[in-house]
């Protein structure tokens, strides 16, 4: 169930069907593969070699309402989709505003293109990896996830629908089974072989976090407008201040909020707690940092928060299953 990514003025668009170059080795090898761009954004790969699924990760540069081109066979949309880089506004056909932030997914039904507005003030740059399934292929889950049975349904009925209401974060373990994927060099049959068997376990792994979450009873905070800014200025904060990241109390009293309601609001909004969205940050940033060869294994610990390499190296490896140092071998 591919989508083309097209504009108002579809001349912007342009598909080239070869494997695209990359600097940094996110790309399928040996592929059959499409790069586009256009005002709304650029595909970076799309692997479509099992008949099931197909896969796509790409970057959105939401600056502007795209519009969209849509040819007489309405593309559907039912997919996996997780948000590697930045955060994603967006609107169903119901009217109701949604935010995916980076290190978050869902899974989603939509008719059409056309059902979803992507266009947001507070969008920018985003990178997704999605994963479009064939409801025949879900359906074998069904079963055991009667959520996913009800967005099933749903489909059939032509409504939008999102599995979950809220996106869930997902885990260490999630992300390295993304980037298997990512960074597969199979070919032919052992490839497909390899891409049925990682996205079943991602897939696996996807519904029982965002559906098995566990229920907490927890006091009912009500967030004001200036409670949601305050909270949005805090994140900002933080991720700008990774070398010397403050204590919770620091950061409530630096945007003016007081710590429960950063704690809960922080959760509610993010839909993750401040230590886990800024430990994926720092963890992110500092591999990127292993890619460049002018940082010392010191000077990357300093600059996400770490006193010392060691304690730093057991993170890492904690997070990734690797250590720093294998990054820094091949880089």
């Amino acid at each position: 169930m591919p989508l083309d990514i097209t504009s108002t003025k579809p001349v912007e668009t342009y598909p080239v069907p070869s494997a695209p170059s990359s600097s940094d080795g996110n790309v399928f090898p040996n592929t059959e593969a499409l790069q586009a761009s256009g005002c709304f954004s650029s595909l970076l790969f799309y692997d479509h070699h099992c008949t099931d699924f197909c896969i796509r990760m790409s970057n959105y540069f939401v600056s502007a309402d795209p519009g969209w081109y849509e040819k007489e066979d309405q593309d559907t949309i039912l997919e996996l989709q997780f948000a590697l880089k930045g955060d994603l506004h967006y609107q169903l056909q119901d009217g109701i505003k949604l935010i995916m932030t980076e290190g978050q997914y869902n899974m989603l039904y939509s008719p059409s293109v056309r059902k979803i507005s992507w266009f947001d003030s507070s969008n920018s740059h985003t990178t997704t990896l999605d994963i479009h399934f064939s409801p025949s292929y879900l359906q074998k889950m069904a079963t055991d996830f009667p959520e996913l049975a009800g967005l099933l349904e749903k489909r059939n009925r032509l409504l939008s629908s999102l599995l979950s209401t809220s996106p869930a974060q997902f885990s260490p373990d999630m992300l390295r089974v993304m980037n298997a994927i990512i960074d597969c060099n199979y070919t032919g049959d052992l490839r497909r072989v390899y891409m049925q068997s990682k996205v079943a376990e991602l897939l696996l792994m996807a519904l029982e976090r965002i559906l098995h979450r566990r229920v907490e009873k927890k006091k009912t905070i009500k967030l004001r407008q200036y409670d949601v800014e305050r909270l949005y200025e805090s994140r900002e904060y933080l991720m700008m201040h990774m070398e010397n990241p403050p204590t919770l109390k620091e950061l409530a009293h630096k945007v003016g909020i007081n710590d429960f309601k950063l704690k809960k609001g922080y959760k509610l909004i993010f839909g993750s707690t401040i230590f886990e969205d800024f430990n994926r940050a720092r963890m992110e940033k500092a591999k990127e940092y292993l890619a460049e060869k002018n940082k010392s294994m010191l000077e990357i610990a300093l600059l996400t928060g770490y006193q010392d390499s060691s304690n730093f190296s057991r993170a890492f490896k904690g997070y990734f299953g690797f250590t720093p140092g294998t990054i820094k071998k091949h880089s």
